[in-house]
């Protein structure tokens, strides 16, 4: 049902979902990463803390609300291009204009 579910969204959704999914999973690894090396001291901060738990959640937080976003742009900006889609097609092959410069009169005060 899932796949099914998956499947019936548009490709730009999954598209950016899978890079959300991609990016969270990466800053949550850093985080442990971080938290496992006791960079700053910071997990036995945390460990001595009552609130440690809030703090986790926050710092996880914050790691996918930035690393999310970042691989999708990062996605996007690699290039990624969607072969089936003919709106994106007949975009590309529209014909293309060239500019030409407008001429302004200026006039000098002295």
């Amino acid at each position: 049902m899932i796949t099914r579910t998956w499947k019936s969204l548009p490709r730009l959704v999954r598209f950016i979902l899978r890079n959300i999914a991609l990016g969270t999973a990466v800053g949550w690894t850093l985080l442990a990463g971080i938290l496992y090396s006791d960079m700053g001291g910071l997990y036995s901060m945390i460990s001595h803390s009552s609130y440690g738990f809030a703090a986790i959640f926050l710092l996880m937080g914050g790691f996918s609300v930035t690393f999310g976003p970042a691989a999708v742009a990062s996605a996007v900006l690699m290039g990624y291009e969607f072969k089936d889609d003919d709106d994106l097609d007949k975009a590309s092959k529209a014909p293309v204009t060239p500019l030409k410069p407008a001429h302004a009169k200026v006039v000098a005060r002295r």
